[in-house]
């Protein structure tokens, strides 16, 4: 048996009397026991909607599975999804969303919170835009209760919102792409019924860049997705965390992700989308040789920096934005004054 599930219903859906979700949270969890429970009560305190949270624990090794087990003997809208080998985040998801009953999946991180008024501003704006994919701005942090942190986009004086598709969304997701608007890392809220009618799910073996595909995958089937300026979800940056700590396997990852999509040949090689998706891979090419020279300067290596940064101008701007300082600083201790 690969996983097993304590359920508070033996299918997918309403059973005996009891009221269809509008929200299915979609939780997958390794080894996050000091944030999990943090995570599920945010997503229980949503107010003005019905939901459940499915958790699926991808082998944790440290109570994680055991944590959630105990609130969901204590909350029946909580359901725990053991899986018996670690399998990676997207095939958790899967395995979550099969058992979902709800109108709508939303997507919730293990060490990450919402706030309460979230899944009914985010159903009304869906409502409002016949969106299929709705999501909110999202506001960094570094401990329980700081809000202080950097935004996803720019709030704006007022708030504000806006539809993206497919070209925009991979204009937005380029590596080290403007530093005033990025959907990088956007948790989105999904319709249900329109992933089923597509068969949308996540890539298996992927453990970055699993949100970015799900989300592209879901614009190349035809999705409105509506974004709202409005910060209602609140991402954890943490000594574990690993996707805002961008690495040289990362980029092989999201540059092979896109390759294996065929966007060209599936929509010609000069539709917006085609055009869009090679912007974004040379995003990824310039990316690349400018974490080697950050890499090579991090181990000293003279000559493979110097050899980096002649070779290739093109990073040269990413060397001033972002590792202009930090390379220097190691130079320095190389060349003799």
């Amino acid at each position: 048996m690969i996983e097993a599930a304590i359920e508070t219903r033996d299918k997918p859906g309403p059973q005996d009397g009891a009221v269809r979700a509008d929200i299915s949270f979609i939780v997958a969890t390794y080894n996050a026991a000091p944030f999990v429970g943090d995570a599920i009560r945010s997503a229980l305190a949503q107010t003005g909607v019905c939901i459940e949270v499915i958790v699926a624990d991808d082998a944790s090794t440290d109570g994680t599975a055991d944590l959630v087990e105990a609130m969901a003997r204590e909350d029946a809208r909580i359901m725990l999804i053991r899986r018996a080998a670690n399998g990676g985040p997207s095939a958790a998801r899967n395995a979550a969303m099969e058992r979902a009953g709800g109108d709508w999946l939303a997507i919730l991180d293990g060490d990450d919170l919402i706030a309460p008024e979230r899944s009914r501003r985010l159903l009304d704006l869906a409502a409002a835009t016949s969106a299929d994919i709705v999501a909110d701005n999202f506001r960094r942090f570094h401990r329980d209760g700081e809000t202080g942190g950097a935004t996803m986009i720019p709030p704006g004086a007022e708030p504000y919102a806006f539809i993206v598709d497919a070209p925009a969304f991979l204009r937005a997701n380029r590596a080290f792409g403007s530093p005033r608007f990025t959907l990088g890392a956007v948790k989105g809220m999904f319709r249900t019924e329109f992933l089923k009618a597509n068969g949308i799910r996540h890539r298996e073996g992927l453990d970055f860049g699993e949100d970015f595909l799900f989300c592209l995958n879901g614009l190349l089937a035809g999705a409105r997705f509506v974004v709202t300026s409005e910060s209602f979800y609140r991402y954890r940056m943490h000594a574990a965390s690993q996707s805002w700590r961008l690495k040289a396997s990362h980029l092989a990852q999201l540059h092979q992700m896109i390759g294996d999509e065929r966007l060209a040949e599936r929509f010609g090689t000069r539709s917006d989308i085609a055009l869009a998706a090679q912007s974004y891979v040379r995003s990824f090419e310039r990316a690349a040789e400018f974490v080697a020279a950050v890499d090579a300067a991090k181990a000293r290596d003279l000559r493979a920096v110097l050899q980096l940064v002649a070779t290739n101008p093109a990073i040269w701007p990413l060397i001033l934005r972002f590792g202009g300082a930090a390379i220097g600083k190691r130079l320095r201790r190389l060349v003799p004054v």
